[in-house]
């Protein structure tokens, strides 16, 4: 189980502007798709109790109910991406109501130890291409932040590239996004941007019995996956 200690945050309402996007990729994007939600990491998971979401079509429909601190909706995707080829991140939004978007996050092993340190957080609608530290990073992230001035969401910040230059073997340990907590959102994720996939959305497919492995049914689940026809009706024996 990885730390949870890193500060999980997310945007404040201190604007009134939509935010569709947080910046153009850096390099030509492939494909990919997020299955939800099992490839949810949750131990970073911070989605609370009246915050949610929803695949609808090939995007993630996020929301909140209303301004307290239960209002929050975050996920994290693993991955193991050194920070200096993720390129510029971001997430293709839709607003449906409210005036904040979801920030993007990156959780970070800025040390290359094998073990998280912090968070990155991008909300370009706010600060642009700058990204600041959450306030439960490692003090060794803080005191090597590019920037120690304001103006940005904490008061160690910089742009990725001036990250990477500081934090050369940094490596992603994972990507997501957070609306909240004490915003009142809804809106539509309609991609992911990361390290050259352009990530969309889909639903897991899980099967409910042993008939449903037969005629290939066992290799379209996704939660979980199995490796063959056997596999899956083995998996449904167990369960009597």
């Amino acid at each position: 189980m990885r730390s949870k200690a890193l500060g999980l945050i997310s945007t404040l309402p201190t604007a009134t502007v939509f935010s569709v996007a947080a910046a153009t990729p850096a390099v030509s994007a492939g494909a990919g798709t997020i299955q939800v939600p099992s490839d949810f990491d949750r131990a970073y998971s911070d989605t609370r109790a009246t915050g949610h979401y929803e695949v609808v079509g090939t995007g993630l429909h996020v929301w909140t109910e209303g301004a307290t601190s239960t209002d929050k909706v975050a996920e994290y995707v693993d991955t193991a991406t050194p920070l200096a080829a993720t390129g510029e991140p971001a997430l293709e939004y839709t607003p449906t109501s409210g005036t904040v978007p979801p920030g993007f996050q990156l959780v970070v092993d800025f040390d290359n130890n094998g073990t998280p340190d912090g968070i990155l957080v991008g909300e370009p609608t706010y600060y642009g291409n700058d990204w600041w530290a959450s306030n439960g990073s490692a003090q060794f992230v803080k005191d090597g932040a590019p920037s120690h001035t304001g103006g940005s969401g904490s008061a160690n910040h910089g742009t990725l590239d001036q990250w990477r230059a500081a934090f050369p073997d940094a490596v992603v340990k994972a990507f997501g996004f957070s609306l909240g907590s004490g915003v009142k959102g809804d809106g539509v994720i309609n991609a992911i941007d990361f390290a050259g996939t352009r990530y969309t959305f889909a639903a897991d497919v899980v099967l409910t019995g042993k008939d449903d492995c037969k005629n290939g049914g066992w290799a379209t689940s996704t939660m979980p996956a199995f490796k063959n026809q056997g596999d899956c009706v083995s998996h449904f024996a167990t369960q009597k």
